[in-house]
């Protein structure tokens, strides 16, 4: 209702040309506040969270530097058939669990092929939850139009598939 409010008073003082700049650059404006509004109260969520823990008392993880410092991981097995399903094994050796979030959300698990070529993803879940001093198995699978998976990335944080791991699907 302000941003009307605006342009009516910037086009009373105007006409034909200067009218359309006026209403052009206040309406520019507004745009800018309402975004750079938005844009703020998001990065202030997204660092109030990581600044915290969960419900649970879960540790929250959504990056990499985050998942290397908190879990150990590797490539367990990755089973070749029309999709390649990988299974990642993570270990925390820490007094919390640790929650890892927003991996489907923003595309931040990709599989990497022998020549860099990243995949499709086609199936991961968006979070688990590692217990305290405990490990735990996640399966993610991928097409790769044929070629085998040289790599696994979660966020900045790639793991190697190791050529011993590979195996057929029956």
């Amino acid at each position: 209702m302000s941003v009307v409010l605006l342009t009516a008073v910037a086009l009373a003082a105007c006409s034909g040309d200067n009218a359309e700049k006026a209403a052009s650059g206040t309406v520019s404006k507004a745009v800018e506040l309402v975004k750079g509004a938005a844009t703020g109260a998001s990065k202030g969520v997204e660092e109030g969270r990581k600044a915290s823990t969960s419900v649970d008392g879960a540790l929250i993880v959504s990056g990499g530097k985050e998942l290397g410092s908190s879990l150990s991981g590797e490539v367990l097995e990755a089973k070749a058939g029309e999709a390649v399903v990988v299974t990642l094994g993570f270990s925390n050796l820490g007094e919390v669990p640790v929650r890892v979030t927003e991996l489907a959300q923003n595309n931040h698990v990709t599989a990497l092929d022998g020549e860099g070529y990243a995949c499709t993803t086609q199936s991961v879940d968006d979070e688990f939850t590692v217990p305290a001093k405990a490990k735990l198995k996640v399966e993610m699978a991928f097409a790769c139009g044929g070629k085998a998976i040289a790599k696994v990335r979660l966020f900045d944080t790639e793991y190697a598939v190791p050529p011993g791991r590979i195996v057929s699907a029956k």
